[in-house]
């Protein structure tokens, strides 16, 4: 049996972290259009990576978009928030 991806407003913890992270991209990316590639580069092996400053953008971003699933009631596995409420 697959587990599902939520139940109960609580998603497990890496599908939380994978679209939390998603979404806070692609804000990034929709505020800052062009000027998105400022805040990011390509490391050695090929993969890309947020500057200093571009970190710091996507965190704020990570952090709004976590909070707007929360008070949606979505919160992952884990998370001490979900304890509160149940």
């Amino acid at each position: 049996m697959s587990k599902r991806l939520v139940e109960h407003g609580k998603i497990n913890a890496s599908s939380f972290l994978e679209v939390t992270s998603e979404l806070a991209d692609f804000i990034m990316q929709e505020k800052y259009g062009d000027e998105y590639e400022n805040y990011i580069f390509r490391d050695e092996a090929g993969s890309y990576n947020y500057t200093e400053e571009g970190q710091e953008i996507f965190n704020t971003y990570l952090g709004e978009v976590e909070t707007y699933l929360n008070s949606a009631g979505i919160y992952h596995e884990g998370d001490d928030e979900w304890i509160n409420i149940v």
